[in-house]
């Protein structure tokens, strides 16, 4: 890790995820510098009044290094909010320094890579756009780990529609789901775009209700395909009243991963769940937390070296369940 004067920059650090990130590492790592970035540098500085050793920057993700000056020194440069213009990108490039993004969409995923193959060693780049920062992957990978084949990954995820972040996020969804033909899956061996009826499909939550679901195709349905090898892979979402606010609890997040595959020839289903009462924004903060202290090698591991990578090639999923159970969460996994 470099010396501790360089600081670690939250773009996007005082909106609903941003500033539970921040609040989040500041959490597990009490001495490291941070720069609050945002347009609205009167809300940045609020949030950063209530951290020690933090600093609100203002911003624009229009501008070249990020409208900075250009002699701060940074420890690594973090993009909640969508890098449209790579500018984020090309700052962490440029001084050499770990970038992670959460804001992007797969169908953009093109630019990143091009600017990665152009400058390889400059800097590791994490592209962390999945669900809740790779939650279920991690619950998938953890799952697998008994099957000689997987066949069949489904993922179903249910906000709920009193999340602060839960409307404002389907929104964003079906504006992402824009830059393609339709929403990306595999089925029978082969990538396909869901269209019309082919993108809604009946999920279960946590506590076993059906729920009308539509297709979305975050990092994850690539991240699932890659690691599994299975055939058939979707995501889907749907928002209704979570399991835990049903029974009388607080708001919930739940993901529910149904595995098809093989033990021995023969048919085997695996089930894994996962229920954070403490909002997506929360659970998506705890998991950029986690990939990033990893990243800058403040786990006890070294730091990251420069690459392309997603959330699953630097952590152990063991691990990261049994953070997110540390921070709340109940993970249940079903043979």
């Amino acid at each position: 890790m470099k010396e501790m004067t360089e600081k670690v920059l939250f773009v996007g650090g005082s909106g609903v995820v941003g500033s539970c990130t921040v609040k989040l590492f500041r959490e597990r790592h009490a001495d490291i510098p941070i720069l609050i970035g945002g347009r609205n540098l009167e809300k940045a500085r609020a949030v950063a009044r209530e951290l020690s050793s933090a600093e609100a920057v203002d911003v624009d993700v229009d501008k070249p290094g990020l409208g900075l000056a250009k002699d701060v020194a940074l420890a690594a440069v973090v993009m909640l909010v969508p890098d449209e213009g790579l500018k984020g990108l090309a700052l962490a490039q440029e001084k050499g320094v770990p970038y992670l993004s959460i804001g992007n969409w797969l169908v953009e995923v093109g630019a990143e890579m091009a600017h990665f193959m152009r400058r390889p060693q400059a800097s590791p780049i994490v592209l962390a756009s999945h669900w809740h920062g790779g939650t279920a992957v991690f619950l998938t990978q953890a799952s697998v780990t008994s099957l000689d084949t997987v066949r069949s990954v489904k993922v179903g995820a249910v906000v709920d529609e009193l999340d602060a972040t839960g409307p404002a996020a389907i929104a964003d969804m079906k504006r992402g789901s824009e830059g393609g033909i339709g929403i990306l899956a595999f089925k029978n061996g082969h990538r396909v775009w869901l269209s019309g009826a082919a993108t809604t499909r009946t999920i279960n939550a946590v506590d076993g209700r059906e729920l009308e679901a539509m297709a979305f195709a975050p990092y994850d349905v690539v991240s699932l395909h890659a690691m599994t090898g299975a055939d058939d892979v979707r995501f889907d979402i749907a928002s209704s009243v979570s399991s835990s606010r049903l029974r009388g609890g607080s708001i919930a997040t739940e993901l529910v991963v149904e595995i098809e595959g093989e033990v021995g020839g023969k048919t085997q289903t695996r089930r894994a769940s996962l229920e954070f009462t403490r909002g997506q924004a929360t659970l998506t903060g705890v998991s950029v937390v986690l990939t990033l202290s990893t990243v800058l090698g403040l786990e006890g591991q070294p730091p990251v070296s420069p690459g392309l990578y997603f959330p699953e090639h630097l952590i152990n999923a063991e691990w990261f369940l049994n953070e997110l159970i540390s921070a709340g969460a109940t993970v249940l996994k079903e043979d």
